[in-house]
């Protein structure tokens, strides 16, 4: 049976993207998958796992931030084995090859899912299922799981044993991120590992949110993600690499931005730069000014150090106005403004003896540009002076 082909009927794509525990666990499962397995979100269950032997590993994640979702009458715990239930009798899964898993976090307890999880063969399994039974009777007043726990009490034997037989809790620890950190701190720097684990975790979202967007299954394949992901890691988990984790920003905000003309823009304007200048421009300031705020919060670079960064490029720039004035007199003051920015925009300079993005050098000379401390035009602080605010 091909249990990829066919997506479970109570799984729905798309509604966990406000649920951030769901893509942490398909990035430890891309991680941690043997050779050959592929890992679904919301496809089979909230996160499953597809080997490559044709068994299939199904979990159901629950927060337990604000209830215990696996107490002893927890709706959560009962809706979950009895959508498991109807999986075998709907013949979505096979229940010989496939395994139940309920992740919570953080920790959480329950006698009624403790027992059901020790419980491995037809005997212990049948005992688990007795003692739920005996103290449902019990009850004065029907708890409201009944309308998912009694179908899954009543359901035939063989049904019940294919999944209590198979089924595991797993709920240790406060941060679903420390099983992540434990199998990359062998490969990854301390202070970085935080960092490439939320850039990890948004690569894997990104992609099952690109094949969702295009009516495609949510399945990705661990050996290609973990390929990829390690080339990553070795780009930059490197101590003389400063890494950039914000990403590129939208082509809308960068246009909405660029239209509302903001310092650093008018200053381009005064040397007549293109369109596709300014809008690089604005690109590449607003991700040098995520990283300076970004690198300083982590701790990767002291804020005094940007101080220092600044009042180099101011030199720099100097310098390279100074050249252009020379060699190019004869050329209008746009122009030789042209000339300083673009030369100003190709220097390279490490931060802290580190190497820094493509991006950075240029966006930083453009924040500069935005405060004023320099210009392109020669007479840029008089005519800015003129500009409409």
């Amino acid at each position: 049976m091909n249990a990829e082909t066919k997506p479970a009927k109570h799984s729905a794509p798309g509604q966990y993207l406000g649920f951030a525990l769901q893509p942490v666990r398909v990035f430890y499962h891309l991680l941690t998958s043997p050779k050959g397995a592929k890992v679904s979100l919301e496809f089979k269950d909230d996160v499953a796992v597809h080997y490559a032997d044709g068994e299939l590993l199904l979990e159901q994640t629950k927060s337990a931030l604000r209830q215990n979702p696996v107490s002893d009458w927890a709706g959560d715990l009962w809706k979950a084995f009895e959508n498991w239930r109807a999986m075998i009798v709907g013949k979505e899964i096979d229940a010989g090859f496939t395994d139940y898993r309920l992740y919570v976090t953080p920790q959480k307890k329950g006698d009624f899912v403790q027992a059901l999880s020790a419980a491995d063969d037809v005997h212990t399994a049948e005992a688990a299922l007795k003692v739920i039974r005996t103290k449902l009777a019990k009850l004065k007043t029907v708890p409201s799981c009944a309308e998912h726990l009694q179908p899954f009490l009543d359901a035939p034997a063989e049904q019940q044993m294919a999944i209590v037989t198979r089924f595991a809790v797993e709920s240790e620890g406060a941060d679903p991120l420390d099983a992540i950190r434990a199998v990359l701190l062998p490969v990854i720097s301390e202070n970085q590992i935080d960092v490439l684990i939320k850039s990890g975790i948004g690569q894997a979202k990104q992609t099952l949110d690109r094949l969702i967007q295009r009516g495609e299954r949510p399945i990705l394949d661990a050996d290609a993600f973990r390929r990829d992901f390690h080339a990553f890691v070795r780009q930059n988990n490197m101590p003389g690499l400063l890494t950039s984790f914000g990403g590129t920003p939208s082509d809308d905000l960068v246009a909405g931005i660029a239209s509302t003309r903001p310092i650093f823009i008018r200053q381009l304007e005064l040397v007549e730069a293109n369109d596709e200048e300014r809008l690089r421009a604005v690109s590449d300031y607003l991700r040098a000014s995520a990283d300076k705020a970004d690198w300083a919060d982590r701790g990767v670079i002291f804020p005094g150090s940007l101080d220092t960064w600044d009042d180099d490029l101011v030199r720099r720039h100097g310098m390279i106005r100074g050249d252009v004035s020379d060699i190019h007199s004869d050329r209008s003051a746009p122009v030789q403004g042209r000339l300083v920015y673009r030369q100003c925009a190709q220097h390279q300079a490490p931060l802290e003896g580190r190497v820094v993005p493509g991006h950075f050098v240029h966006g930083s000379f453009n924040d500069l540009a935005d405060r004023r401390r320099l210009g392109w035009h020669a007479n840029y602080d008089s005519l800015l002076g003129e500009a409409p605010e």
